[in-house]
């Protein structure tokens, strides 16, 4: 019996601390994003087009560098989502259609933040 409840809170803890290592990880990486598409965002509000798509190519390297780590542990679908956004967006640069490109940058963010909600540990996304 004692056996028991040692080996039940050891695999607790060790999912605890993946999760909390993990939750970080997503969190630093999908921040750093974010701040990187904000700056997109300004640079094509102010029509800035060598800025610009410099921006989208550098979100797309950070992107692309950090998708085999995460797919190790978020949804597939949700990760191809932001990735189709991404390439709708420098797809709209490319051609300098940013009224076009800035709502796609508005749903790239929003999809962001709901996988960073969704993958946090607590009741509500356990059930």
């Amino acid at each position: 019996m004692y056996k028991e409840i040692v080996v039940c809170i050891l695999v607790i803890i060790i999912i605890i601390s993946m999760d909390y290592i993990t939750n970080n990880y997503t969190k630093r990486i999908f921040a750093d994003i974010n701040l990187e598409m904000s700056e997109l965002r300004r640079k094509m509000t102010n029509k800035e087009e060598k800025n610009t798509k410099e921006q989208i190519y550098k979100i797309e390297e950070k992107w692309n560098k950090h998708l085999k780590i995460l797919s190790c542990y978020i949804e597939h679908n949700e990760l191809e989502k932001v990735s189709r956004q991404i390439a709708t967006i420098k797809g709209n640069v490319e051609i300098t259609e940013y009224s076009q490109a800035i709502p796609q940058l508005d749903d790239c963010v929003y999809i962001i933040n709901h996988i960073v909600d969704k993958e946090k540990l607590l009741i509500q996304n356990l059930f």
